[in-house]
């Protein structure tokens, strides 16, 4: 059982992005409406290609891009220079713990991410919320941190991950950035596209 084709898979995704209807029809009524599209790094390029062409095919589209918020919250609060100047003298370790995670706050359950969501999409089951930079804002932000936290916000609105890496569904659901890194279990969300041919 082989791995289909990105272009493959790009169809596929686009039949499910057209509408709220198409994304959650094969849902039950009691599904968390959570869907992880994952792919192979090295296809970044393409995937944000097929990102803007999604976006103008349903305006209904709200991307949330968690690099592009992470930056706007920095400089929002005015740390933007001191950040850049702490990347040049301390460890990742140290910029993490004593300097993105205080300033971010992204394991909180109040936080600026997740006001930044309550404010740009109202949950009224209209919208489709896509995430994308996963990758770009790794290791300050993790994805299954978001997609814990979003679920308490988005009840109606379906959402979608955009992941570089794999989803792994046979034994644990476990997230695998850069198909190489053990983001975390996660337990809530379906496959979009399947990787592999059912032939």
């Amino acid at each position: 059982m082989g791995e289909r084709s990105l272009n493959e898979r790009f169809i596929d995704l686009e039949d499910r992005m057209i509408s709220v209807e198409s994304l959650t029809r094969y849902g039950t009524a009691n599904d968390m409406k959570f869907y992880i599209f994952d792919y192979n790094p090295k296809d970044e390029n393409a995937v944000r290609n097929e990102v803007k062409k999604l976006k103008n095919r349903n305006t209904n589209i709200i991307e949330f891009d968690l690099y592009e918020m992470m930056l706007e919250i920095i400089e929002t609060q005015g740390y933007m220079e001191d950040v850049i100047r702490a990347e040049t003298e301390y460890d990742k370790e140290h910029l993490l713990s004593e300097i993105f995670q205080p300033i971010l706050s992204v394991e909180e359950s109040d936080n600026e991410f997740l006001e930044m969501f309550k404010l740009r999409a109202v949950d009224d089951g209209t919208k489709i919320i896509l995430i994308t930079g996963v990758g770009k804002a790794y290791p300050v932000i993790r994805s299954h941190t978001i997609l814990n936290n979003l679920q308490s916000i988005f009840r109606k609105n379906p959402v979608v991950m955009m992941y570089p890496g794999r989803y792994e569904t046979k034994k644990a659901m476990t997230l695998r950035l850069f198909d190489r890194l053990d983001d975390d279990n996660y337990y809530r969300a379906f496959p979009l596209v399947e990787r592999r041919s059912s032939k």
